[in-house]
């Protein structure tokens, strides 16, 4: 008779592995890790549905861990994800997955500093790869990763790396790797783009369908409520604003009007601002996401529907100014920070009658209450803060055949920005944002006019 719930030594891992597990404290397996690691270590193909949250990366890195060759000096597994931090956290745990295995090396390529870092740790081909789509084709075409011995291409967070742009990139990364391969595919969503992707890409795949997303909160999420009069929010929000662990913040209203209001309240008093709301123009939204992503703004003040479907990793502080009506838009709202295993903290800013509202919900169990501190607010500045990052604007895209590889190029070779030093990049269909440091922003946007980027003349502007 089998048992109820399944252990891992169920699923037919290896001893090391089954050591590494029992050392992190996995006590059973998720139900993706369930579904996923005996069709992966079977060879199969592999498209699941699961949220962050939900082991989806112990899931596929058990598996390719199990297949590995550790005596074969080749790159054998490609894990492609849409962002650096999810490239540092994915070969870390893959690196703690596989602790007990002799030798084995596990490396993480992203864009954004020295291509000399990742040179000199392929001195030795790492068995594992965790990159970025533009980094790993630069690599590619440096002939510093060749994949002509890949078993097993992972596509992470695959909704996210469409999102964010990467189909050119995916098509021209698929075509040089070898034909014979297993490939696993996992997204938080099933969108027509995506179910595409799983077509082109995959082979006779299974299915798994864990959700879309769970009802827990993340676990490394800390959740704090403020208690206080109205009149003390906006002083208690700048105070949290201030703090050195906030970091980057999303603010949370419950109105359009409110996240204006509250948006010009906070840069007259020196913070990065940018709002977000569901009447504003696509491009504006994708600024002001953009800059947030990119150090160009410290905070983002939002709705909840302008909110819906939007990422921003690494966000370390979620502040809800106004108390929500329901319960899953908490949750919604509280669960955008804390996510992939990071740390986070949800703060809930409330009066006494919303207090006694949102106590009611099971949720409210785990808020820290205590009163609202809020020290007197200082003079409004008469100068906008002005951060590290400046976002400059290109005339061109995806419909012009842009890449952010392309982009790299151009901003290192005609703009003379050191390549560590380019930022962040997001490509749309007629246009590109492209983060630099401040200090090199004017001469880089005038060096740059004018030149060409894959036979189109471009205008450079810095995006204020």
């Amino acid at each position: 008779m089998t048992s109820t719930t399944p252990s891992f030594a169920d699923l037919g891992l290896t001893p090391e592995l089954l050591q590494a597990l029992e050392e992190l404290q996995f006590q059973a397996p998720t139900p993706v890790q369930e579904q996923v690691v005996p069709m992966a270590l079977a060879g199969q193909d592999v498209a699941g549905q699961a949220p962050t949250g939900s082991g989806k990366t112990a899931a596929y890195g058990l598996s390719v861990l199990q297949l590995l060759d550790l005596k074969l000096d080749a790159v054998q597994v490609i894990v492609l994800v849409p962002a650096r931090e999810l490239a540092l956290q994915v070969r870390d745990a893959l690196k703690k997955l596989g602790k007990f295995m002799p030798n084995l090396r596990v490396a993480a390529f992203y864009g954004g500093h020295a291509f000399r870092e990742e040179t000199a740790s392929l001195t030795q081909a790492p068995h594992i790869v965790v990159a970025t789509p533009g980094r790993l084709l630069d690599h590619f075409e440096r002939r510093s990763i060749i994949p002509n011995q890949l078993k097993t291409l992972i596509l992470d967070e695959a909704d996210k790396l469409l999102e964010l742009g990467f189909q050119d990139e995916l098509v021209e990364i698929v075509k040089r790797l070898p034909r014979r391969r297993q490939t696993l595919l996992f997204s938080a969503t099933m969108s027509d783009k995506v179910v595409e992707l799983i077509r082109k890409n995959l082979t006779r795949p299974r299915v798994v369908n864990a959700g879309e997303d769970t009802d827990e909160l993340p676990e490394n999420l800390t959740l704090l409520g403020h208690v206080g009069t109205v009149e003390k929010k906006p002083a208690a929000l700048l105070h949290l604003l201030h703090q050195p662990e906030t970091g980057r913040a999303l603010v949370f209203c419950n109105t359009r009007e409110r996240c204006m209001e509250l948006t010009r309240f906070l840069v007259g008093r020196g913070v990065a601002a940018e709002v977000l709301h569901g009447k504003m123009p696509q491009p504006e939204r994708d600024k002001a996401l953009l800059k947030l992503r990119n150090g160009s703004s410290q905070v983002l003040v939002a709705t909840d529907v302008a909110a819906r479907g939007i990422d921003v990793t690494q966000l370390d502080t979620v502040v809800q100014y106004d108390a929500p009506d329901k319960a899953d838009a908490f949750q919604h709202r509280a669960g955008r920070t804390a996510r992939a295993g990071a740390e986070g903290t949800a703060h809930l800013l409330v009066t006494d009658k919303e207090q006694a509202h949102v106590k009611k919900w099971p949720v409210a169990a785990s808020i820290q209450w205590k009163a609202m501190h809020a020290p007197k607010l200082p003079p409004a500045a008469s100068k906008a803060p002005r951060p590290e990052n400046v976002t400059l604007h290109v005339s061109a895209g995806k419909k012009d055949k842009v890449s952010a590889h392309d982009l790299v190029g151009a901003f290192v070779n005609v703009g003379r920005v050191a390549r560590e030093e380019v930022g962040r990049i997001e490509v749309f269909d007629y246009y590109s944002y492209v983060a630099v440091p401040r200090q090199q922003a004017k001469e880089v946007a005038e060096r740059l006019a004018g030149a060409k980027v894959k036979g189109k003349k471009v205008r450079v502007s810095v995006v204020e």
